[in-house]
C-alpha cells in the first residue's frame, strides 16, 4: 500500500489547510530522525552499543558505558556522505546525487576515579566519569528528481479539487480561477470545478510530461552532557542531558507540460462551458483552447528548531565476558519555527511556437506564504542490548522500540486548537510503533589492528506504507601507540519507499494519485582519530 495521508516532495500548499497538515505530518517524522552518532568504531558495529562501553559513543548512546573508562579519552570524527537516489516514475528511470563533508562527532571523557586510602579498589563505587560530546546525528542534504509521462492524472486535477472544496474559491482559489484560465465550472453543478487539460493530445502522447525536483539542505545536531559510574566492575549506571538544534531548507520545483482541450472535447465534457460561448466577453477563455501549456508549482521551506531530552542507562555484567544493557530516552521537547512560500505559474503556447501568446500568470506571494511556530515531541525510545566478549573479539546486538504514534504537535501560540487536534489525529492515523534491530562484532587481528562489521535494520514507522530501511557497515581500527588510535568505517544505508508528488480526490476522479518509486542510497565514510590520556 502507498502513502495516502502524507505529501512528500513537492508541497502543494497553496492555501490548502488539509495539505499543509500533511506537510507538518511529514515534518514531525523528518525532525525526529537521527542516530546516536559517535565514533567510527561503533558505527562499524552497526551502532549496537547498548551493552558496550569504553567508547566516546557512550556519551550519546548508553551513558552507563562511561563507567567502563579507566582513563580519559578524546576523539574527533569526520564523515563523507554520498546521497544517491534512483527513481521510477511511470516507467522512466532517473538518478540524482549530492555529496557532503562534515564534522560528525567530537567528544571528551574525563575519568574521575574514587580514591579511598587503604580501601578495596575492586568493590564499591570505583569512578564517576563525565563525558561531553557534539554529535551531528542527521544530514538532510539531498537532491531528488524524477520525471515521466503521467498517463493517469494532471497536477491541475489537484488544483481543481482545492477549488471545489468548501471555501476553495476565496483568496488563492479565486485568484487562480480568474487569472490562470485553466479551470472551468461544471454546468448545472455550481461550485464544482475541473481543469481544461486534455489527456489525449500533447505531442502525440497520452498523458502529461511531469518533472519533480527537490533539493534539501541542513542538518540536525546535539550537544550532550553525560555522567557514568562503575560499581564493583559489575553494575554501570549513567544519565545524559541532550540539547538538539537543527536547520532544514526545502526547495521544490514541479513542472508539468500538457495541452488544453479542443472545443470539441470540451463540448462533450461540459457543453455549457463559458470557454465555448461566442460572446466577446468570453474571447479570452476561447483562445485558451487547443494550446500547449506549462504549469510550474514552486515551493520553498525554511525551518529551524531547538530541543532538549534526557536519557538513563544501565549495563550489568553477569559474567566478566557477558553483559546486558538498557536505555530509556525521553522524547525530545522541541520548539520549531517554520516559514514557507509557494507559487504557481501558468504559461501558454500556440502549437509549434516557443514564445507564449499570453503573458504568464503567477500567483501572488501573499497567497502562498505561511509562517507557524509550533512545539513537537519526538517519540520516546527504549533499547535493550547484550554483548559477549571473546579472547580475540566480541559480538553485540540491540533491539530498540520507537513509538512514532506518540509524537505530538502543539501550536505554540495556542491560536489554532483545531489544527493541533487534527495534526495529532493525523499522526496517530499515519504512524505506528517500530522495532529496530542492530548487530555487530569486532575481531582483534593482533595487538594493533582490528576489524569490525555490523548490520542495522530500522522498522517501518508507517501504518499503511511500504518502507524498508537497512544499513550494512565494515570498518578497521589501529592502535598507534601512546594512547593514539584511528578507526575507519564504510557504511551503506538503503531506504526504499514510495512518494506522491501531489494528491487528488481519488473517489471523484476514479483514479489514484501518482506514485514515484524511490531507492535512497547513503554511502558514509567515517574516520575517527582519538587519544587516551
Amino acid at each position: 500500500m502507498t502513502i495516502k495521508k502524507l505529501l512528500f516532495g513537492t508541497a502543494f500548499l497553496l492555501g490548502a489547510a488539509g495539505t499543509a497538515q500533511a506537510q507538518y505530518t511529514k515534518d514531525v517524522l523528518l525532525f525526529s530522525q537521527g542516530d546516536n552518532g559517535g565514533t567510527a568504531r561503533f558505527k562499524a558495529m552497526g551502532n549496537a552499543s547498548t551493552a558496550l562501553g569504553g567508547d566516546i559513543s557512550s556519551i550519546t548512546g548508553n551513558p552507563a558505558g562511561l563507567g567502563y573508562f579507566n582513563q580519559s579519552d578524546i576523539s574527533v570524527t569526520g564523515r563523507y556522505l554520498n546521497n544517491k537516489n534512483k527513481t521510477d516514475y511511470f516507467g522512466q528511470n532517473s538518478n540524482s546525487s549530492k555529496n557532503n563533508f562534515n564534522l560528525d562527532n567530537a567528544g571528551i571523557v574525563f575519568h574521575l576515579p574514587t580514591y579511598r586510602n587503604g580501601g578495596n579498589l575492586e568493590r564499591g563505587w570505583l569512578n564517576f566519569n563525565v563525558g561531553i560530546a557534539y554529535n551531528r546525528n542527521y544530514v538532510y542534504n539531498n537532491l531528488l528528481e524524477y520525471k515521466g509521462v503521467n498517463n493517469t492524472s494532471s497536477i491541475a486535477d489537484a488544483y481543481s479539487d482545492r477549488l471545489s472544496a468548501p471555501g476553495g474559491m476565496s483568496g488563492w482559489g479565486q485568484e487562480v480561477y480568474n487569472n490562470s484560465l485553466l479551470f472551468d465550472e461544471e454546468t448545472g453543478n455550481k461550485g464544482s470545478y475541473f481543469p481544461i487539460t486534455d489527456f489525449d493530445n500533447f505531442n502525440g502522447k497520452d498523458g502529461f510530461n511531469q518533472v519533480n525536483s527537490i533539493l534539501e539542505k541542513g542538518s540536525k545536531s546535539e550537544s550532550v552532557l553525560s555522567f557514568g559510574a562503575n560499581y564493583s566492575n559489575k553494575l554501570y549506571l549513567g544519565a545524559a542531558l541532550g540539547f538538539t538544534a537543527f536547520t532544514y531548507d526545502n526547495s521544490s520545483w514541479f513542472t508539468e507540460y500538457g495541452r488544453t482541450m479542443t472545443s470539441e472535447s470540451l463540448a462533450k465534457r461540459n457543453p455549457g462551458s463559458d470557454f465555448l460561448k461566442p460572446e466577446a466577453a468570453y474571447a479570452k477563455k476561447r483562445e485558451m483552447l487547443d494550446k500547449d501549456y506549462e504549469l510550474y508549482d514552486d515551493y520553498a521551506q525554511a525551518t529551524d528548531g531547538t530541543g532538549v531530552d534526557f536519557k538513563l542507562g544501565v549495563i550489568y555484567k553477569f559474567t566478566p565476558t557477558f553483559s546486558m544493557g538498557f536505555t530509556a530516552k525521553s522524547p525530545t521537547f522541541m520548539s520549531i519555527r517554520d516559514e514557507s512560500y509557494s507559487n504557481s505559474e501558468f504559461r501558454y503556447f500556440k502549437t509549434g511556437e516557443d514564445k507564449t501568446f499570453k503573458d504568464p500568470y503567477r500567483t501572488s506571494d501573499d497567497a502562498g506564504h505561511s509562517y507557524l511556530e509550533y512545539n513537537m515531541n519526538t517519540p520516546y525510545k527504549l533499547s535493550l542490548g547484550a554483548s559477549q566478549v571473546f579472547s580475540r573479539g566480541l559480538i553485540t546486538a540491540d533491539v530498540e522500540w520507537v513509538d512514532y504514534a506518540a509524537m505530538r504537535f502543539k501550536d505554540a501560540g495556542a491560536y489554532n486548537k483545531t489544527l493541533e487536534q487534527e495534526m495529532n489525529q493525523n499522526i496517530k492515523n499515519t504512524y505506528q510503533g517500530a522495532l529496530n534491530a542492530r548487530i555487530g562484532g569486532e575481531v582483534l587481528f593482533n595487538n594493533v589492528f582490528s576489524g569490525r562489521a555490523g548490520f542495522n535494520y530500522s522498522g517501518n514507522p508507517y501504518k499503511d506504507v511500504d518502507y524498508t530501511n537497512y544499513t550494512a557497515s565494515l570498518g578497521i581500527g589501529a592502535k598507534l601507540g601512546r594512547g593514539m588510535y584511528i578507526d575507519l568505517t564504510g557504511a551503506y544505508n538503503s531506504i526504499k519507499y514510495e512518494e506522491r508528488p501531489y494528491l487528488i480526490d481519488e473517489q471523484y476522479w476514479n483514479n489514484t494519485s501518482p506514485v514515484a518509486n524511490i531507492k535512497n542510497q547513503r554511502t558514509n565514510v567515517v574516520l575517527t582519530i582519538g587519544s587516551k590520556f
